[in-house]
Order: C-alpha cells, then structure tokens, then sequence
C-alpha cells in the first residue's frame, strides 16, 4: 500500500500523468524545437526555375454573389511573367442564389475565366470537378473571401521550379484582427503554428497547409474521398509520392476574421473531424520506416495536437486520482484547471456584457472553446459522422455581433 493506495494503482496513476504531460510538452515545446534544430542542421535547399509554371485558379463557392465578381478581379490582377494565369476557374457548388449569374456574365467578357455548375454535393467534389478541368501547371486552390496581397502568386510558385516540390502554401492573415475577442486569440494561434510550419519547411518535413490558399503541382493531384479536405490529404498524398510540401511566408493573403465563437467553435471541429480521419486513414502509408520526417510531423503536429483535450484530461483525472490517495502536490493539476475555467467563465461574461476582457482571460476562454471543440472531433470521428458541406449561413447568423466579441 502507498498513499491509501495499492502501488500498483499509484504507478498506474502516476504513469499515466507523467505519458500525458509528456506527450503536451513534446507538441508545444519539444517538436517546434526538434524541428527547428532540424531546419539549422539540414536545411532544405531548392532549385531555381527554368521557366516559370503556368497557372489554374480555382476556386469552389457555394452562395457566394457579394463576394466572386471581386474574387475573380482579384485573381486576374495576379498574372505576371513570373507567375502566368492560364485560366480561373469557379466551380458553383448547388449556388442557389446569383453567383452563377455573375459568374457566366463575367466569362462572356473574360475568355480566362470559367464556370462549373454542379449539384450540391460539398466543398471537396467540386474542387475535384476543378482539377479535372485544370490545364495549368500548378493549380491554386483558394476561397470567395480571400484575397492575394500584391505579387502572392509569384512567390507562391517560384518553388515549384525545383521538379521534388509538389505542393505550396502561403502565410493566411486575418483582416482587421482587433475586431473581436475571438479573432484576436484565433490570430495569436494562427502566428503560432505559421512559425511552426515555416520551421517544418526549412527542414523538408511539412504536411500541414492552408486550404485557402494552397497550390498543387496538377502532376501530383490524387482524387480526396467526399469526406476529408483537399488540404488534409493532398500534402499527404504529396509526401507519400516522394515529393516535398513548402510553406512561402512571404506570399500572403488576408481572410475575414474569426466573428465570434459560435464560429470558432462550429469551424475547429469541423475541421478537426476531418483532419483527424485523414490523418488517421493515412498513418500507414506514411509509416515511421517508410516517411520518417512526414510520420513525425502528421503525429506531433497533427494528431497528438488534435488529442489535446483527451491528453488533458488524463491528466486531471491521474492527478485527482493521486491527490485523492494522498498526493497533496497532484492536487496543484486541478487547481490550475479549476482556474483556467474560471478565467474563461469570466472573460465570456465580459464580452456577453459588451465590454472587452483582459487578454489573458480571453486566450482562456479561446483555449477551451477550441479544446471543446477538438473534443467534439473525436467523438465525430468515433461515431463516424459525415461531414461533406459548407454553409455560408455558419457565420453569417454571428457577422452582425463582431462588435460585441
């Protein structure tokens, strides 16, 4: 007996504790610094273009006619020597209100641009119907709300002159950050993980990219089940062809901020549910003996982040269950957490009363909204939910309150 329990509760208990805090310390602290050693002691060097690639954008909406008219101008006014537009596709998803109205009116006057009227059936089939249509050599996948900054698409695809590389992302801001509360801490998170992945890139082992503003080399294209998301799957299907994905963090592009978080929340565990079965359905295929740099990161970068919410709370339960048995130290793990929820408790009634929270309590709160969220995820995942469209209306319903979060 130890501690009111018998010892082999208590290693039980406490090897549980020690696995979990080990393995959130490894995918916040260890890996970024793993993977930064890696860029200083290897880095990836690529070849200089022989003549610059030519250029599909594509670009997948679903009730989109306030926004595609200046979404298409905005893409046009990318085509440069360095980075030629062959053609801009818009592939209308089931729209059924003007967007393919303008569209077609547009392409009457515009014999680069295109229209793809398909039956509602989700995000991912119709970027599908787009790479089928595509004749340039890299296809630029991108959002009705994005917009390039000046010169994003050539620095975009300059990598893509070495032959090895197969996909391209670029660095996604959020326009007027400050807005709101949420989009403030979204915005702190979206900094952190742009650090982590441009350390990935320098040292060749990239697999996350950014839907909105991701290119392909259309050589390197594999059709994505209905079910997961082209920037879930595709850098995978990249790494496993032997080729390398890049991150280009002087090709910038701006969203629309996080409105409140309603959204966050509907749009992390969404993307979690996705991202976690298609990682998890391409473990395999890129085994540690096979793809060790691309194991590594979809496990530490990826999977084990997503299992956040399980890895604490397994925590909190082992060391409940050591305080319980005598271990008056554990007991600091369910202080904190009792703290952290009070802080995030605080910081929503804040911002429900119109005011703004201290920076502090609103990454609190933002914390466990996106924890939740990832929790949600697994329990979708679990029970096999699909999840194969998008709706406009998600953040619309929370648009006119930015003000108030």
């Amino acid at each position: 007996m130890c501690c009111g329990y018998p010892l082999p509760v208590v290693l039980l208990l406490a090897v549980v504790f020690v696995g979990a805090v080990a393995a959130l310390g490894w995918v916040y602290l260890g890996y970024p610094v793993a993977v930064g050693l890696a860029a200083r002691v290897r880095p990836l060097r690529l070849a200089v273009a022989s003549r610059p690639a030519t250029l599909t954008i594509a670009i997948a909406v679903h009730d989109e006619e306030p926004q595609v008219a200046a979404r298409i101008a905005d893409a046009l006014a990318q085509d440069s020597p360095e980075s030629p537009i062959v053609e801009v596709l818009v592939g209308s998803d089931g729209s059924e209100d003007g967007t393919e109205r303008v569209v077609a009116a547009i392409a009457a006057a515009h014999p680069r641009v295109r229209r793809i009227g398909l039956p509602r059936a989700g995000q991912t089939p119709t970027q599908h119907a787009l790479f089928e249509a595509a004749r340039g050599d890299v296809v630029v996948l991108t959002d009705a709300e994005t917009r390039f900054a000046p010169g994003a698409l050539a620095r975009l695809v300059a990598p893509f002159g070495d032959p090895r590389v197969g996909a391209a992302t670029g660095r996604l801001e959020w326009r007027d950050e400050d807005a709101t509360a949420t989009s403030r801490n979204e915005g702190l998170y979206w900094r952190y993980e742009r650090r982590v992945r441009d350390l990935e890139s320098q040292a060749g082992w990239l697999t996350a990219v950014t839907g909105a503003f991701l290119a392909v080399r259309r050589s390197s294209y594999r059709p994505v089940p209905a079910t997961a998301s082209m920037d879930h799957l595709l850098p995978l299907y990249v790494r496993e062809q032997g080729g390398i994905v890049v991150y280009v963090p002087d090709a910038v592009a701006t969203d629309r901020p996080i409105s409140g978080l309603r959204e966050q929340f509907r749009s992390r565990s969404r993307t979690a549910t996705r991202g976690i079965r298609a990682n998890l359905s391409m473990a395999g295929r890129l085994a540690p003996w096979r793809h060790p740099a691309a194991a590594l990161a979809i496990w530490s970068h990826k999977l084990l982040r997503w299992a956040t919410p399980l890895l604490a709370l397994a925590a909190l339960v082992a060391a409940i269950g050591l305080g319980l048995g005598g271990i008056a130290a554990a007991w600091i793990v369910p202080l904190l957490a009792v703290g952290g929820l009070l802080s995030a408790a605080l910081a929503h009634a804040l911002v429900g009363s119109g005011r703004t929270p201290p920076r502090v309590i609103a990454f609190a709160r933002a914390i466990f909204v996106v924890n939740a969220a990832f929790g949600v995820a697994w329990l979708n995942v679990l029970r096999r939910r699909r999840i194969e469209t998008w709706r406009r209306m998600e953040w619309e319903a929370t648009a006119g309150q930015v003000s108030r979060r």
